[in-house]
């Protein structure tokens, strides 16, 4: 008798856990940061159908009682975009919002530089060191104004 008030117990505890994590879900998040990120599906919205940035500062700021500065929002708005697009080049999908109110992003096709670069971090210093080295006497005519090559 006692497995099945067990197993009882077991099932009800992974459904009560579920709702108080649902419940806490919808909790305003701590930090701003955050809190933008949990509304940014419709500041993305609003930005899109052209709302001013200082409009949408000021909704937040009555609505949603996030008090911070424009040039913060301005910062959040622009990670959270930097992050997307980190996101669309890798094929990763990204927070949900409908495609028709989304800003067009473009991603680098194959055939750019961007994508072809090597995975090789030391790349672009191997690429650097190879070049010849800058020599001074060059760009000076090696110190004769005439072009008498004294050396």
């Amino acid at each position: 008798m006692s497995t099945a008030r067990d197993s009882e117990n077991s099932s009800n505890w992974i459904t009560q856990t579920r709702n108080r994590l649902a419940r806490r879900r919808a909790e305003k998040p701590a930090t701003k940061a955050g809190q933008i990120l949990a509304l940014w599906p419709d500041i993305e919205a609003a930005l899109a159908a052209g709302q001013s940035m200082k409009t949408v500062h000021r909704w937040l700021q009555e609505e949603g009682g996030i008090v911070l500065g424009i040039t913060s929002l301005t910062s959040y708005i622009s990670r959270i975009r930097k992050r997307e697009l980190a996101k669309r080049a890798k094929g990763v999908p990204t927070i949900a919002a409908p495609l028709e109110l989304r800003p067009a992003l473009t991603v680098p096709d194959a055939g750019s530089p961007v994508a072809k670069e090597p995975d090789n971090p030391l790349a672009q210093a191997m690429r650097v060191l190879s070049r010849p080295r800058f020599d001074i006497r060059k760009i000076h005519n090696d110190g004769d104004p005439e072009g008498k090559n004294l050396i």
